[in-house]
């Protein structure tokens, strides 16, 4: 009887290591936060955890900063930089090093600037590595790059020289076509899914230089290179992937319904000034402006207004013509004037549900 009892608090030993073994390999993180500057956040199964250098991460998390810098080692000697304002999604990573050329790795770059190099996992079959935007597929080669992506989702992808000096090769496609970048910052742009990519163009800036100033004023190659395309397809509106309609004016609903104060440069979106009863004249420029909460980019050809505060509103204008525009969110009214004489109204107002 004894000797029974004896077998079986082992056999319970042994099931419980063998859970216990389980659990661990299971919960497991794929790498590690190496770096972190100013504000972050990682949302795993829909809840945000705290990040700190040495913070696991793991397949499905949302990286996401705000004034910030998270840099992530992956278990495979992956690196990712992601810096402020950005967006990064882990969809998928295995990674064993007795199994060569079995990982994989699947990251998407949903907003802002993201560096990656290269790791095991692409240096033992980089068909296993899939690197996407919301407008274009890399396919790596073993190197770094950088990807730089807007609010609607155009990309700027920068091939950057590795550690020791080589220059690695990336493909980045589109189901219209394929480029190849193998120069040191030689770059592509991607405007949407259903357009081929830029042709290549060799930029003339240091790897410092690349962060989300480009979303703001993109390189002069690439605005020379998009023009040149633009005049030779004959069709602006076209190749800027956008559906023209009789005021050449595009409202939709932000691509990131989850925007939160992490996801915008905002350090500074105020929600106590959209809840009084004001009227804000706006000057019209490129930037930020901090009493209207309201951002305008230089889209070559149009121009990209957004304010993102209780409610959320992207206007694209065309250049070419002059708008008075009037932007009503719950009792907040902003008003601007892309040139100065014109008679195209545009009048939107929003108001919380």
């Amino acid at each position: 009887m004894e000797q029974m009892r004896t077998q079986r608090s082992l056999i319970l030993q042994v099931i419980t290591l063998l859970l216990l073994l389980f659990s661990i390999n299971v919960w497991a993180g794929i790498g590690a936060v190496q770096e972190l500057k100013g504000v972050a956040s990682i949302t795993r199964d829909k809840k945000p955890i705290d990040v700190k250098p040495s913070t696991s991460v793991n397949s499905n998390d949302v990286v996401q900063t705000g004034n910030g810098v998270v840099g992530i080692n992956f278990d495979d000697n992956t690196k990712v930089r992601v810096t402020e304002n950005s967006k990064l999604v882990i969809d998928d990573f295995v990674y064993d090093p007795k199994s060569k050329g079995s990982g994989k790795l699947a990251l998407k770059v949903a907003m802002g600037t993201v560096r990656y190099a290269s790791g095991n996992i692409a240096h033992d079959n980089n068909k296993n590595v899939a690197i996407n935007t919301p407008t274009a597929t890399v396919a790596v080669r073993g190197t770094a790059f950088t990807m730089t992506v807007d609010e609607i989702g155009q990309s700027l992808i920068v091939l950057l020289p590795n550690p020791d000096g080589t220059v690695g090769r990336i493909d980045v496609s589109t189901a219209m076509g394929t480029v190849i970048l193998n120069q040191a910052f030689q770059a592509t742009m991607t405007t949407s899914g259903e357009i081929k990519p830029m042709k290549p163009v060799l930029l003339s800036l240091g790897e410092s230089a690349i962060d989300n100033m480009l979303i703001v004023k993109p390189p002069k190659e690439v605005t020379q290179r998009m023009q040149e395309e633009i005049n030779k397809s004959g069709d602006a509106l076209n190749f800027t992937g956008l559906d023209q309609n009789a005021l050449n004016v595009v409202v939709f609903k932000d691509p990131w319904a989850d925007f939160n104060e992490l996801s915008v440069n905002e350090l500074d979106v105020n929600y106590l000034t959209n809840a009084l009863d004001n009227m804000l004249l706006a000057n019209f420029q490129v930037g930020y402006n901090s009493s209207t909460q309201m951002y305008v980019f230089d889209k070559n050809t149009y121009w990209q207004v957004q304010r993102n505060v209780a409610q959320k509103a992207t206007l694209l204008l065309n250049k070419d013509r002059g708008y008075n525009v009037t932007l009503i969110q719950d009792n907040t009214t902003i008003q601007f004037t892309t040139q100065d004489s014109t008679t195209n109204t545009i009048y939107i107002k929003q108001v919380s549900k």
